[in-house]
């Protein structure tokens, strides 16, 4: 079997499992244990078969047997994993995936074996001064991660890691790292009872990471889980631990908030960094950058601020949503330190998942190489950053090293200046949140895999988790452990709506509606959020389902129109805005949607009454001389359309405005004219002439009707082809 015809046969398995269809799935799974060549499993498969055989035989005999459902479980359960063995073991013999060549170098160490007993019996010879620390801790986070199954000597080796009072905390947790991403390569129930004992640790950095390495591996096995009830039933109590579901929470929004990270990327530099570029010359002047990072953290703001963000309207609101961002979780940096993740020390795959502490063997290394005081003190403020995950702090110790001596100096007080102004607010806020380090932990290990799967030189190797829709509200793991609690949710469909992830948002609201929750507020939200989506009907259903509650709410009211605005019937949209009219009477953007429905309702009188309210109220825009030069003309009334578009070819006509401009002129007599401006407006909107022509056809009926002789239309439009 070839490397596609091994992914296609598992999956198609699995699949099968999945929705119970064992017979099926047992013949396929025959032909890949033959090509295995593994006696014990394809006798495995036989008894398996055998004892599924006797037990529908007893099923429709009506024999009565207590212990069915526990037996059926465990054939299925023993179906995915003799899926799960063979699939592997073809996959290590021939496929070029990154971690299956991985896998091949490791099986064949030769030391390996004596390395795991020495560092059994001898657990205390790892340490940082050892020239082979690095060398032997990544051997033992390959043994962790690439082994499939735990037996007795790997869960031994695991639980002295975990025991070990030589190992460090950094060191451990880098571990856990390993079994997370063993378990989500592989499944094994050992594995989690190895994961709940971790989340057992008194140590955050520990602790954290397990019960993310749980959360993961319950989301991706959620549907397996169902036939290991123990390991289910296990995570389900957890939540007699003080704080349990908060912590799921945050677990989970971070990650969505993680999978936001591109477009937040995205934003920082097509919006934000080029306004602060252009003002970079502006505020070097005009602040004190030495105290920018310090004095000018207290409370006060620099009056010279404003005069700069004056410069650049809008930006300072930008620059204070991108504060709150960075205070609610989101990862504002990812960024500034991509071009920091080519250091030789990001090769090493651990380096990824160390958390940041002063006595990593590089870090020990750089300290001996400049001034040890200063390094010391500068290590210490990237310690204690509260917003730089770990992986970026070892990006600013390798970085350092190539800036200017002032620079340094800039960036060393910064972080300290901010260290010393987040001690404070954390030391009031632990008695009001006692989460806050745990919070704290979740959101730089996250950070540090979402780094990892973007910038690890080998990232194609690996499944990205970011790539996964992680709808863990959709997952039943997730509805046992928060049935009645549907805050979670809540916080969830929010945070997509205000992140304008609207698909999602709408998914997660109606989650909520099927819960039972049919207030105005969910009815609206699932409206907007699905109108957000383009889908105008569906969008339209829940605005009415809302208006049934909210009869004369004005927002909604709109929303309504707007929908059957887009649904192309103007005629049911013009009653909906009418009532939104007599609300408030003053808001021009509602006068400018009746003046489309009616213009659409070809009622060109009304439109006009509309249009010169808006224009007589808001001179300045002028995007509403538009419509009225197109009523102005229908209506025969070429002078005042003339007016209207000579006033908007002035400005930057489109090429609309032109075509329209073209037609003036034709129904005028003025034919040359007309073909100059019709090439113009191919020009101006760079259109072929087909486009043209869809554009032209639109308005035909009422060129014939303000006088136009349909014979000569095709004799214009070959004259103006030879032209174009």
């Amino acid at each position: 079997m070839t490397e596609k015809e091994i992914l296609s046969s598992t999956r198609r398995i699995h699949d099968l499992l999945s929705v119970k269809r064992l017979k099926e799935a047992m013949t396929d799974l025959r032909p890949m244990l033959v090509t295995a060549g593994v006696n014990a499993w394809i006798e495995g498969l036989e008894q398996i078969d055998t004892t599924y055989q006797v037990m529908l035989e007893y099923t429709v005999k009506g024999i009565q047997d207590p212990e069915r459902q526990k037996v059926y479980r465990k054939i299925v359960a023993d179906l995915y994993e003799l899926n799960d063995r063979v699939s592997e073991f073809l996959l290590t013999k021939l496929s070029t995936q990154y971690v299956h060549v991985r896998k091949r170098i490791f099986r064949d160490d030769p030391g390996l074996e004596s390395y795991i007993l020495s560092f059994l019996s001898e657990p205390d010879r790892i340490a940082p001064s050892d020239p082979e620390y690095l060398r032997d801790l990544s051997r033992l986070f390959h043994m962790i991660w690439l082994t499939d199954e735990f037996h007795d000597r790997e869960v031994e080796l695991v639980e002295t890691v975990k025991d070990s009072v030589t190992l460090t905390v950094p060191e451990k947790a880098m571990l856990v790292t390993a079994l997370n991403f063993s378990i989500l390569r592989y499944f094994d129930k050992r594995k989690f009872e190895l994961l709940f004992e971790f989340f057992d640790s008194s140590e955050e950095e520990i602790r954290q990471r397990a019960l993310i390495g749980l959360l993961l591996a319950f989301y991706r096995y959620d549907a397996r889980l169902v036939y290991y009830p123990a390991i289910r039933g296990r995570f389900l109590v957890m939540d007699e631990y003080q704080n349990f579901k908060k912590l799921v929470q945050e677990v989970i929004m971070q990650m969505i908030r993680g999978r936001n990270t591109d477009q937040l990327s995205r934003r920082m530099q097509e919006e934000i960094l080029p306004e602060m570029i252009k003002l970079s010359p502006q505020i070097r002047n005009k602040l004190d950058l030495d105290l920018l990072m310090g004095e000018s953290l207290s409370d006060e703001e620099n009056p010279e601020w404003q005069e700069i963000f004056d410069d650049a309207p809008g930006l300072k609101d930008k620059m204070q949503e991108l504060s709150e961002m960075q205070m609610e979780g989101d990862d504002v940096f990812i960024g500034t330190f991509q071009m920091l993740k080519g250091f030789p020390f990001f090769r090493h795959l651990i380096n990824w998942f160390f958390p940041f502490t002063p006595n990593h063997p590089e870090i020990l290394a750089l300290q001996e190489s400049g001034d040890l005081a200063w390094m010391k003190g500068f290590l210490d403020s990237v310690d204690k950053s509260f917003y730089l995950c770990n992986s970026d702090k070892y990006s600013i110790c390798f970085g350092i090293r190539s800036m200017p001596t002032d620079m340094q100096k800039f960036l060393s007080d910064g972080l300290h200046a901010e260290a010393e102004q987040m001690k404070e607010m954390l030391d009031g806020d632990e008695i009001l949140d006692p989460l806050q380090q745990s919070r704290r932990v979740i959101r730089q290990y996250i950070q540090d895999l979402y780094r990892f799967y973007r910038f690890y030189p080998d990232k194609q190797g690996f499944d990205d988790l970011f790539s996964w829709k992680l709808d863990f509200y959709r997952k039943s793991f997730y509805r046992e452990l928060f049935q009645g609690d549907i805050d979670a949710l809540y916080s969830i469909a929010g945070f997509y709506l205000q992140k304008k992830n609207y698909r999602d948002a709408a998914e997660a609201y109606g989650i909520l509606e099927q819960s039972g929750d049919m207030s105005a507020e969910v009815l609206q939200k699932l409206g907007y959020a699905w109108q957000k989506t383009g889908n105008y009907q569906k969008a339209l259903d829940y605005y009415l389902k809302a208006d049934l509650l909210l009869s004369e709410n004005l927002w909604n009211l709109k929303k309504i129109g707007l929908c059957y605005r887009y649904l192309k019937q103007p005629e049911l949209a013009l009653p909906y805005y009418r009532q939104a009219e007599l609300q408030d009477p003053d808001d021009l953007k509602t006068e400018i949607s009746i003046g489309h429905c009616l213009l659409d309702l070809q009622d060109y009188e009304g439109a006009l009454k509309s249009y010169y309210k808006v224009e007589y109220l808001l001179p300045a825009n002028n995007k509403v001389w538009r419509p009225i030069a197109w009523c102005s003309f229908v209506l025969g009334r070429f002078d005042q359309a003339r007016k209207y578009y000579d006033k908007l070819i002035e400005r930057e006509p489109t090429h609309h405005d032109l075509i329209s401009l073209g037609h003036l002129e034709w129904c005028e007599g003025k034919r040359n004219e007309a073909i100059e401006c019709y090439r113009k407006g191919l020009a101006a909107g760079k259109i072929d002439f087909d486009e043209f022509l869809t554009i032209f056809d639109q308005d035909r009926d009422q060129l014939i009707k303000q006088g136009l002789d349909p014979e000569e239309i095709p004799i214009l439009l070959d004259r103006l082809r030879y032209l174009c």
